[in-house]
């Protein structure tokens, strides 16, 4: 099909990130990486997979599984394609079913007693549409060397919240 729009649509964004080996076992070729970027805005998908396809492949495994992990509760990982119409439409969707603009008790500092920091943003929008999504971490098989992934679909970490540091953990798992 050809694109009539001059405009190249991009879909997700590939942040630069910090890979940082966590574990390495000596009794096979299973793993743990730490990646470690900065957000740039609310709702931001960011693409991983090229990242995740190159640790898998580096890693040698032949059957076995990689699973990447967001400790951040107002973040998700999906496993989607990338096109800006779909990211478009996620964008709007979350906004309408969870607005910005509501009241959230989690921001009420008059009734909040719990898990409060004096630097905390405003974000209990972020953790209502993090819960909503429900997926702060995805597992994927690696059959004969190869991730098995769907034609379109690619691995987004989500921002929910707003630019700030981040990580995303990657974990091999070789069953040989």
């Amino acid at each position: 099909m050809e694109n009539k729009n001059k405009d190249q649509r991009l879909g997700a964004q590939t942040l630069k990130f910090e890979q940082v080996e966590l574990f390495k076992s000596e009794s096979n070729k299973s793993s743990t990486m730490a990646l470690h970027f900065d957000t740039e805005e609310t709702n931001q998908f960011c693409d991983f997979t090229e990242a995740v396809l190159s640790i898998v492949t580096k890693s040698g495994i032949k059957h076995g599984s990689v699973t990447l992990f967001t400790p951040h509760t107002t973040t998700a990982v999906l496993i989607n394609e990338s096109e800006t119409g779909y990211i478009n439409d996620f964008k709007k969707r979350i906004e309408e079913l969870i607005p910005s603009d509501s009241y959230y008790e989690h921001d009420d500092w008059d009734l909040r007693t719990e898990n409060m920091q004096e630097d905390e943003n405003v974000n209990g929008r972020s953790h209502v549409r993090g819960t909503v999504i429900g997926s702060s971490g995805v597992t994927l098989p690696i059959i004969n060397s190869e991730l098995i992934i769907g034609r379109w679909q690619r691995l987004f970490f989500v921002e929910l919240d707003c630019a700030r540091s981040r990580r995303l953990f990657v974990q091999t798992q070789d069953l040989n």
